[in-house]
């Protein structure tokens, strides 16, 4: 995983209450955060040392509003605000202007004094303030040469709380590590991370306790029936394949499995229905769905969670040439059924509807969550703050939503309508691959994979689209590929097992 390795190495660590930071620590400050005040005395109270009352006629204690002091008996202090109406949204965001601001004054490291907070349990705050951190100090900065231009993050992060929170803030901070990797794999360029190289990726996690990797290569998928998949990565000069990650938390009840299925188009041109300027740039991007499969199977892998998963990663390039799929080809897929390849910049479902019949038929799970960058039409539904969510089950739904309100990875529930699922019948095929205009096109997309969901099986659908590849930065989430999804995943197995 070295070739994914940034510049600078990061370390956030749980600090005991009575703990101290390291001699070593360079350039070092303190966070306090400081909910709001009107009264002096209160603020003042609140301060492990004797400040100027001067020094302090600005600061409000207003939501994210900071004040950097210099006093003579203790290390350079942050006050963050927290406002008057605390909640994990708002310590979160928080945490982030503290990072921010610190970077931005070029300190190296940092100790965060975990508030108390009447709204919130001591330990969570210590999980959110821990994760966070790490999250917010991100930088994808591997090509960065220039010192001039770029805001190093912090080397070290301590979060001074109570020792008995250990357990869960290192779970949390695992979780994250995942999200940085599925990040890392989003924004490096498709030049380096093409299928090759995530099934590199993904043969190196066979380390992790209990878990075994297996691949179907170019090969493999043909003889296998995984047509549509096979023909959506024809073109290209690295071939596609089919990873199968397992993870067996779970040995007194082997049957018992949930599938994790991601999309993972390490570069979309559209194929021959290429993309026109403005919309290929950042297609590198097209795989985040995997990365997110990719990142939560780890994470449950190194918490040893107590429950069985097998995490596909269906990975091809759709590029042109010669060989490229043309619109309008009839492809058999695994389930068997005719499919109508309407748009060849529609491939997503393709390799996804025959990843979600191969593991059905493979391994028997009981549930299956399928995640993907599927649609600009969920964009422009959702926008770039929430994923779509289409499920058959109300129960299922329910457990991804609440695990999406819990990690702040928040998921909205969209309709399959008997009139979407209509829109795909063909008339020289068993399905169309796509509606026949341009409205809905989300649910027509979900009704299309609904198509290859086995009776019996729970399944919901996870549009990444939009909250996967951030236009711009927004508090810990930065801009460019973001690792949405890891988290919810995560939580969603942990509720599980």
């Amino acid at each position: 995983m070295h070739r994914l390795q940034q510049k600078v190495a990061r370390r956030v660590q749980l600090l005991g209450a009575a703990e101290r930071v390291p001699a070593s620590a360079a350039k070092l400050a303190q966070v306090i955060f400081v909910t709001k005040a009107e009264d002096k005395a209160v603020l003042e109270a609140a301060l492990p040392f004797t400040a100027p009352a001067v020094a302090l006629e600005d600061f409000k204690g207003e939501a994210k509003e900071t004040m950097l002091l210099y006093p003579a008996d203790a290390p350079r202090t942050l006050l963050v605000g927290l406002g008057d109406k605390v909640d994990e949204v708002s310590l979160r965001d928080a945490t982030h202007a503290a990072i921010a601001h610190l970077a931005s004054k070029g300190v190296q490291q940092a100790v965060l004094q975990a508030p108390s907070v009447p709204s919130i349990p001591d330990g969570r705050i210590a999980e959110l303030l821990s994760q966070t951190s790490l999250l917010s100090n991100y930088r994808f900065d591997r090509h960065v040469s220039s010192k001039e231009t770029d805001v190093a993050p912090l080397t070290d992060i301590f979060v001074q709380a109570s020792a008995d929170f250990a357990k869960d803030v290192a779970e949390k901070l695992l979780v994250g590590e995942e999200t940085l990797l599925a990040r890392n794999l989003g924004n490096e360029r498709s030049d380096v991370v093409d299928p090759a190289f995530v099934e590199e990726i993904a043969r190196a996690s066979a380390e992790l306790p209990h878990m075994t990797v297996t691949v179907l290569q170019d090969a493999d998928l043909r003889a296998q029936g995984l047509n549509m998949h096979a023909l959506v990565g024809q073109a290209a000069t690295c071939p596609p394949r089919l990873v199968v990650l397992e993870y067996a938390g779970n040995p007194a009840a082997p049957a018992t499995k949930v599938a994790l299925v991601g999309k993972g188009i390490t570069f979309d041109t559209g194929g021959l229905n290429l993309k026109p300027t403005g919309f290929i740039e950042d297609m590198h991007t097209d795989m985040c769905g995997a990365a997110a499969v990719l990142g939560a199977v780890r994470a449950a892998a190194k918490a040893k969670l107590p429950v069985n998963v097998v995490a596909v990663l269906a990975l091809a390039e759709n590029a042109i040439g010669a060989k490229a799929a043309k619109p309008h080809t009839i492809v058999k897929s695994h389930k068997g059924l005719t499919v109508e390849v309407n748009n060849t910049d529609a491939e997503g479902r393709l390799v996804l509807a025959d990843a979600l019949s191969y593991v059905q038929q493979k391994y028997a799970p009981q549930t299956v969550v399928d995640v993907a960058t599927l649609t600009g039409a969920c964009i422009v539904a959702l926008g770039e703050y929430t994923a779509g969510l289409f499920a058959n089950s109300d129960a299922l739904a329910a457990d991804l939503t609440r695990a999406g309100t819990t990690t702040h990875e928040r998921l909205w529930r969209l309709p399959i309508l008997p009139e979407h699922t209509a829109e795909l019948k063909g008339s020289m095929s068993d399905s169309r691959s796509m509606g026949k205009d341009r409205y809905g096109g989300a649910c027509t997309a979900a009704a299309f994979l609904q198509q290859f969901i086995d009776k019996d099986v729970e399944w919901a659908h996870v549009d990444i689209a939009g909250p996967s590849n951030y236009s711009q930065a927004r508090s810990y989430m930065p801009a460019g590929a973001t690792g949405f999804g890891v988290q919810v995943l995560f939580e969603f197995l942990k509720s599980r097992a």
